[in-house]
């Protein structure tokens, strides 16, 4: 098995620690941004298809990665496929101009999203939160921006706050101080944030209290899959309360759907929790695995961007022919609803199967999940927020485990808190194979 301080073997995959050495001359530590790092090296990726990823050295992996979220259908969808293919063909790849798909693609969305009166097309999930903020600061004439310690919301420099820094626990009012994940976040950026607990529904109502006429925005997942939060979903009454108080205080609620959209319901995770925001973030399984990101909202504060108001919006590939036609042939598996349940019945499976694990061999640890994304935290208590997980989950069981995993044909990104990623390609052989491993696993450590 590996050594503690490291993930894979070198003598095991010699071709990824060939292909970083050389990508490390040339690119930052080798990898194209830090989510596609870890320690010694990365394994470099040559093919996926379905369920399946193959290494630079051969190596055959059931994946839960899923591209960080995206495939919901599986790697390489062939209807998906078919229909780029096609559109290629008829339509060509980029227009920076308008075309039909994309009036099809908002239409789509309105007739599935509840917010989504108004869509607007961007790239990722970093460019849909950064005009979310534009667009609900123009709406407002506010600045000040509220988030909740352990989401991620991108890369921007006005949300890249408390992800997975920690230097002690919330105030007594729920508060945490705004610790910059990244060097160059400008003081202003810190100064326009407040960083609050998720599922503290006393912390969001005394902060209106305090700076109510100030808050430009909410941002909040509506169910929490951030680094260390792995699938926390929401406490009954808390995205219902500040709905309340965004309303009262004129406020812009932001859901970040990046993760939760087109993966749990075709209308997204506000449908489900019955929770209706003024803006939404979508990406990832939107369009499984094709770059493109949307920005749904209520009318009224979707006219802010321009042309039609006056918060710039543009981009040269936002809408481009290609991603549409992925997003549209996406979208058209999705919305009988049952591929959902079948996601959500798989996301079940492995889950139990997890906790029948630890249950057998005494292991300190519970699997949560929120449809097909399963989280492991080494814990046994209930955890409902980042400071809880930080409090009781024990992060060096995630990276013993992992390592096993590797050697033994799963794969998933190595952090502190393990998250697996179900696509419609998972069987269920798939997911009894990743408890049996488990169970080996467990019986030894």
């Amino acid at each position: 098995m590996a050594q503690a301080s490291s993930y894979i073997p070198a003598d095991r995959t010699p071709s990824s620690k060939s292909l970083w050495e050389r990508a490390r001359a040339v690119s930052p530590m080798g990898a194209q941004g830090e989510g596609k790092y870890y320690s010694p090296y990365p394994h470099f990726i040559r093919r996926a298809a379905g369920s399946r990823i193959w290494d630079a050295d051969g190596f055959e992996y059931i994946d839960y990665w899923n591209g960080a979220g995206p495939c919901v259908l599986g790697h390489g969808d062939p209807t998906v496929n078919q229909a780029v293919t096609e559109s290629i063909g008829e339509h060509g790849v980029l227009f920076c101009a308008p075309h039909e798909g994309e009036v099809e693609l908002c239409e789509t969305l309105a007739a599935h999203v509840p917010c989504a009166e108004m869509s607007a097309f961007l790239n990722a999930g970093t460019d849909v939160l950064c005009m979310a903020l534009r667009t609900a600061r123009a709406a407002t004439g506010r600045r000040l921006i509220v988030k909740f310690a352990g989401s991620y919301h991108g890369w921007y420099d006005s949300l890249l706050f408390n992800i997975t820094s920690y230097d002690g626990p919330a105030d007594n009012q729920g508060r945490y101080r705004p610790i910059a994940e990244s060097s160059g976040i400008p003081q202003d950026a810190t100064d326009a944030i407040r960083v609050l607990e998720y599922n503290n529904t006393a912390a969001i109502e005394r902060l209106f209290e305090q700076e109510g006429d100030a808050i430009a925005a909410v941002v909040v997942e509506p169910v929490m899959h951030g680094p260390l939060a792995g699938s926390i979903p929401p406490n009954t009454g808390f995205l219902e309360r500040i709905r309340e108080l965004c309303t009262k205080h004129g406020a812009v609620l932001v859901f970040d759907e990046i993760l939760t959209g087109f993966r749990h319901d075709i209308g997204g995770a506000q449908k489900l929790c019955g929770v209706t925001p003024d803006l939404a973030a979508f990406g990832k399984a939107i369009s499984n695995g094709f770059p493109i990101a949307a920005l749904c909202g209520k009318r009224s504060v979707m006219r802010q961007l321009s042309p039609d108001g006056r918060a710039y919006f543009s981009g040269t590939y936002n809408g481009n022919v290609t991603s549409v036609a992925a997003a549209l042939a996406t979208i058209a598996q999705l919305k009988d609803g049952k591929i959902h349940r079948r996601l959500w019945d798989l996301g079940a499976r492995l889950r139990d199967g997890f906790n029948r694990v630890f249950e057998d061999r005494q292991v300190e640890a519970k699997a949560s999940n929120y449809g097909s994304l399963v989280a492991i935290h080494f814990s046994r208590q209930p955890l409902q927020n980042f400071g809880d997980v930080v409090r009781l989950h024990d992060p060096s069981r995630s990276r013993e485990f992992v390592s096993f995993l590797y050697e033994n044909g799963i794969y998933t990104k190595p952090r502190k808190v393990l998250r697996f990623a179900i696509s419609a390609a998972h069987q269920p052989a798939d997911i009894d194979r990743t408890i049996e491993l488990a169970d080996a696993y467990f019986e030894k450590h």
